[in-house]
């Protein structure tokens, strides 16, 4: 038997659950986090950057792991639901950067397994 999933803007609950994912996701990057980023990320994790490359969970957080990053916030642009899998689209408040993310439920826990980094370019 196939279920099917249709796409849905996310109930009150949902969207207060993935924004305070990116909450902790963002302070866990700032603070260089390494435990806080293990939980949040899925094992099956991946990161795909602006300039094309894609890493894993482990490379990620060798990568991540004490960087300077100055504490920033994002604006939530786009949030859509599929199932128990949400893609979500942040861009920081200087608007340089756009983050896509999917997560995904388990075990009734919001789990990061993929994002993107973009760089926007600005209007002149």
């Amino acid at each position: 038997m196939t279920t099917a999933f249709f796409a849905a803007e996310p109930t009150q609950q949902q969207r207060a659950e993935l924004t305070a994912l990116v909450e902790k996701w963002i302070d866990a990057e700032v603070q260089s986090d390494r435990n806080a980023l293990s939980v949040i990320l899925h094992k099956d994790f991946v990161s795909t950057f602006a300039s094309g490359k894609t890493i894993n969970k482990e490379q990620y957080l060798d990568f991540i792991i004490g960087l300077d990053i100055s504490p920033f916030s994002v604006n939530n642009e786009a949030m859509i639901i599929h199932g128990d899998t949400a893609v979500v689209i942040d861009v920081t408040e200087s608007g340089k950067t756009k983050f896509t993310y999917i997560a995904q439920k388990h075990d009734d826990k919001w789990l990061v397994i993929a994002q993107t980094f973009t760089s926007v370019k600005q209007v002149k």
